[in-house]
């Protein structure tokens, strides 16, 4: 009997442990102070794996992983003619683009096309955004040229190992990982690297035929200017009339009413393939030999599909440098990890920017890229991300389900199968002009401006991003960034707002001192300071008193560095009382020393009432 009375009694004191306010009025109640403030032990392992699996096997997360279960039993036969459009519009904008990458990544330019049918064709069914179409793009042909430059084909495993990390971060649910990379940090990333590529594309732009040992943007202006007597004329005035042609027309986009508008957008959104093919044509024409033309051409691009191939573990170069597999991680040093992040961050703002206020699943956005790249890797070097250019065109298309990636994928086979001959023609200088007339208008000048307008101190991460990009790399620019962006945001947790006011309460004279937000290990000892500067520079303070309504969370540190303020406070005959802590901070606090904190916690609406009654059951009057 007396058991059965005893275990109802410790049940309604758990009952009673959460609220704070109970624990403070009843802190004479003897099971308060027995009571073990300890945190509930984690569940067994073996249960939330049992819990996981079921979900994983539902068959809603099955669709869930392959948005094609969704969309195609509902397809309606109104939506083909939308996705064929869409499909092809894209296919001929992707076609001189995705060569133009892949020459831009130091690769043969079929691998370019290679990495836009896989990646088109993975997306179709792992993709959750209608309008996003996968592609190699600018910024991932970038990221992976130096490694091409030494690995050549081996660079595959790079896109293997980039895919599996993306893919683990998506099933981790870790993209909350995007959200430490700001956007001033993305835009200095984003002008340093438009900068960079433009940079290397200057010398296929003048018709200079020797290559520097790496693309970035230093040794790209040091090999055009130590080989400016290599720069040919018919290159030079093709290429830079083509991007005046690309501009005029990107600057035509809102021209006309009616259907003259239609035609207009049309116009523009084609501008790069039609573009290309007066290239071609020009180059055809003008030809006086195979082996002479008057430009530099893309030359021979292989027919037919890809060969299917695992991703090679160690590899041979043509130099004869043989590499294994530790050897070939440390020429991709950081890109294993930075590749993730750039592609997940590109194709995740690709999708908002579509969504039309829906809400963007970033985890099956990170799982569609990872298994597009886990696809391409089998098959080319060159990772895809979510490309803005093609995702636009394909959403003014009218596009109803990601089976235009599909038919853009069939629509790049065809032309490998019949068109290559074609492709042979389309001037270097041509592709160039694609690739720099894009960069021109890739960053937003408008946002930079804003920076400046908005917070100046955020011109720090942008230009430490931006420089350490441009004269160093830009896979170590962009950790430099996130670097100093954290380094910013400790900075801020550990100086928390700290004010306090000295006012008059139940005769005793208080020190009021307010936190603006929660502490940390980092701002612990900020606070202990900050309070013992105030009281040296008072006359005389009987109770210090800490409001604690913004403290949402406190940990070892801090429940030890109050211990301290209340040690050194009672060594100077002064007092210390919490005020309104949050229940989850409080129960810290009573973990590490309950009889110490019990008589400090309360809880009480009105200061004054707290401080009434804390003095009538615990203030003593300090001896001299």
């Amino acid at each position: 009997m007396m058991q059965d009375m005893s275990k109802e009694a410790d049940s309604q004191v758990q009952t009673e442990m959460p609220q704070v306010s109970r624990l403070v009025v009843n802190q004479n109640d003897e099971r308060f102070i027995s009571y073990d403030y300890r945190e509930s032990p984690p569940r067994e392992m073996v249960q939330w794996f049992r819990r996981r699996a079921r979900i994983l096997l539902n068959y809603s997360m099955v669709k869930k992983c392959l948005p094609v279960l969704s969309w195609l039993p509902k397809y309606q036969c109104s939506y083909v003619m939308y996705d064929l459009i869409a499909g092809i519009t894209v296919a001929l904008t992707a076609i001189p683009q995705s060569i133009a990458y892949g020459i831009l990544a130091n690769l043969s330019p079929q691998y370019g096309l290679y990495s836009n049918i896989m990646g088109c064709l993975a997306y179709a069914v792992f993709g959750s955004v209608k309008d996003v179409t996968i592609a190699p793009t600018s910024l991932t042909a970038i990221m992976v040229q130096h490694v091409v430059k030494e690995l050549e084909y081996g660079t595959a495993l790079l896109t293997f190992l980039a895919a599996v990390v993306t893919i683990s971060f998506g099933a981790l649910n870790l993209g909350v990982l995007v959200r430490f990379i700001s956007i001033p940090v993305v835009m200095g990333f984003t002008f340093a690297a438009c900068l960079t590529i433009g940079s290397a594309q200057i010398r296929s732009l003048l018709g200079i035929k020797t290559q520097g040992k790496s693309s970035d943007f230093v040794t790209s202006w040091t090999n055009v200017f130590t080989h400016l007597d290599e720069v040919r004329m018919a290159d030079c005035i093709l290429g830079c009339c083509s991007i005046i042609v690309l501009c005029s027309l990107r600057l035509t986009k809102d021209l006309g009413e009616g259907r003259w508008r239609t035609f207009f957008k049309y116009l523009v959104l084609l501008r790069n393939a039609m573009i290309v093919v007066v290239g071609a044509t020009l180059a055809y024409y003008l030809k006086t030999d195979m082996d002479d033309s008057v430009f530099n051409l893309t030359g021979h691009v292989p027919a037919g599909l890809p060969v299917f191939q695992m991703p090679p573990f160690s590899y041979t170069n043509i130099n004869g440098t043989e590499y294994s597999f530790g050897d070939m991680l440390s020429v991709m040093r950081t890109s294993i990890i930075t590749i993730p992040l750039v592609t997940t961050l590109e194709i995740v703002s690709v999708g908002k920017a579509f969504s039309k206020g829906k809400i963007i699943d970033a985890t099956q956005e990170m799982i569609a890229l990872g298994m597009s790249n886990l696809v391409v890797s089998f098959c080319s070097p060159l990772p895809a991300a979510g490309s803005f250019t093609r995702s636009a065109l394909n959403n003014s298309s009218g596009v109803r389900t990601t089976m235009s990636c599909a038919v853009t994928a069939v629509v790049l086979t065809i032309s490998l199968a019949l068109f290559t001959d074609a492709l042979y023609y389309i001037p270097k200088a041509t592709l160039a002009s694609v690739v720099i007339s894009a960069m021109l208008f890739m960053p937003d000048y408008e946002e930079i401006g804003n920076i400046w307008r908005t917070k100046k101190m955020d011109l720090i991460p942008f230009l430490a991003t931006a420089l350490a990009c441009l004269f160093y790399e830009l896979d170590y620019g962009i950790l430099v960034g996130i670097g100093l962006n954290c380094c910013i945001l400790l900075y801020l947790m550990s100086t928390p707002g700290l004010s306090g006011e000295e006012i008059q309460l139940s005769g005793l004279t208080v020190l009021l001192v307010k936190v603006d937000q929660s502490l940390a290990f980092s701002s612990a000892e900020c606070l202990r300071n900050w309070i013992l500067k105030r009281i040296d520079q008072r006359d005389h303070i009987d109770v210090v008193v800490i409001d604690g309504q913004n403290i949402h969370f406190a940990d070892t540190t801090v429940a030890k560095n109050f211990v301290s303020i209340e040690e050194d406070l009672r060594i100077r005959q002064i007092r210390l009382m919490l005020w309104r802590f949050d229940a989850k901070v409080a129960f810290v606090f009573l973990r590490m020393r309950k009889e110490l904190f019990i008589p400090l916690l309360r809880a009480d609406v009105q200061l004054q009432d707290a401080v009434a009654r804390w003095k009538h059951l615990y203030y003593q009057i300090p001896t001299e």
